[in-house]
C-alpha cells in the first residue's frame, strides 16, 4: 500500500472521508472508479477522498481522467500532488510525457512549477531526473521550498547518484533543505556509510540536529562517534541528547563507554533510560 505525504498512511482516514461521501468500495481498491468519481473526490475538496479514490482507480483505463487528475499535478497541495504523480508511474504514456515536462520546469526560473516538477520525479521514481534535480538543488535563484522538494525526490528515488547533490544541500541557509537531506540520505539505497551527515549533529536548528543522531546512528557511522558524543552532553535539547545517545548505542564502540555513563545521569528520564540501553549494546 503507498503511504503519502507525512510518510504516514493517509488511506485510513481516506477511507473514511470518501464512504461518507458514498464514493469508494474497499473490495475495488485499485481497479474500480471513474472520472465522475474522481472529479466528486476533487470537487469535495477532501485530501483524503483524493488519495482513497486515485488509489481506487490505480489501474483504471479512462481517457478523460487524464485531463482531471493531471489538474491535480499543480495543486497547492503536496499530497494531493504526490498522489497524482503515483497515479500517472502506472500509465507509461502519460509517464513519459510529464517526465520531460517536469524536467524542462526544473531548468526554468518559476520556483512553483520547480517544486512541482520536483514531485513528478518524486513520484515516478525514474533516475532519468537526477541530472535535473541536482542543479534544481544548487540554484540560489529557486526558492528554498523548491530545492527542498528537489532533494526530497532525491531522497526517494534512492539512487547512488543522488548523494553528491544531498550531500551539497546539507549546507544549504534553510534549515527545512538542510533537514530534507539528512532525511533524503536515509533513504539512498545502500549508502556507504554517513559520514557527510556528521557536520548537521552541531546545526543551529534543532530539528536537523536531531535527525542527523538518527540517521547516523541508523547508518552506525562510526565517524561521528566523538561529535555525539559532545551531543549526548551539551545539546540543549533532550530529544536531541536521546538521539546521540541511542546512536552511540549503535555504532557500539566501547570508547563511548565513559560518555554513555554520564547520560545515565542527564535530567531527562528519556535520556537517562536509553543510555542505559545503549551501554548494553556496546562491544
Amino acid at each position: 500500500m503507498m503511504t503519502f505525504g507525512t510518510g504516514k498512511s493517509l488511506l485510513v482516514p481516506a477511507l473514511c472521508s470518501a464512504f461518507l461521501l458514498g464514493i469508494v468500495s474497499v473490495a475495488e481498491a485499485g481497479r474500480g472508479g471513474s472520472d465522475e468519481r474522481i472529479r466528486g473526490a476533487i470537487a469535495s475538496g477532501s485530501v483524503g477522498a483524493i488519495i482513497a479514490e486515485l488509489e481506487r482507480a490505480e489501474f483504471l483505463v479512462c481517457g478523460p481522467c487524464i485531463k482531471t487528475v493531471m489538474q491535480l499535478l499543480d495543486d497547492e497541495r503536496y499530497e494531493v500532488r504526490e498522489v497524482a504523480a503515483w497515479w500517472f508511474a502506472r500509465r507509461p504514456a502519460q509517464k513519459k510525457e510529464l517526465l520531460e515536462r517536469a524536467i524542462g520546469h526544473l531548468y526554468g526560473t518559476d520556483s512553483i512549477k520547480a517544486r512541482n516538477a520536483a514531485d513528478i520525479l518524486s513520484g515516478f521514481r525514474h533516475p532519468d531526473g537526477i541530472d535535473a534535480l541536482e542543479q534544481a538543488v544548487s540554484r540560489s535563484d529557486l526558492s528554498a521550498e523548491a530545492r527542498k522538494h528537489a532533494v526530497r525526490a532525491l531522497g526517494h528515488i534512492g539512487h547512488q547518484r543522488g548523494t553528491v547533490a544531498i550531500a551539497a544541500a546539507m549546507a544549504d541557509v534553510d534549515a527545512g533543505v538542510r533537514l530534507e537531506a539528512a532525511t533524503a540520505w536515509n533513504e539512498i539505497r545502500q549508502p556507504q556509510g554517513a559520514a557527510p551527515v556528521i557536520v548537521l549533529l552541531g546545526d543551529s536548528n534543532v530539528l536537523v540536529r536531531r535527525k542527523a543522531a538518527a540517521v547516523v546512528g541508523r547508518l552506525r557511522e562510526a565517524g561521528a562517534r566523538t561529535a555525539l558524543e559532545a551531543q549526548s552532553a551539551n545539546d540543549e535539547d533532550a530529544r536531541a541528547r536521546r538521539n546521540a545517545v541511542w546512536a552511540l548505542g549503535r555504532i557500539g564502540d566501547p570508547a563511548s563507554r565513559p560518555a554513555l555513563e554520564v547520560a545515565t545521569t542527564d535530567p531527562s528520564r528519556l535520556v537517562r533510560a536509553t543510555a542505559r540501553a545503549a551501554l548494553r549494546m556496546l562491544r
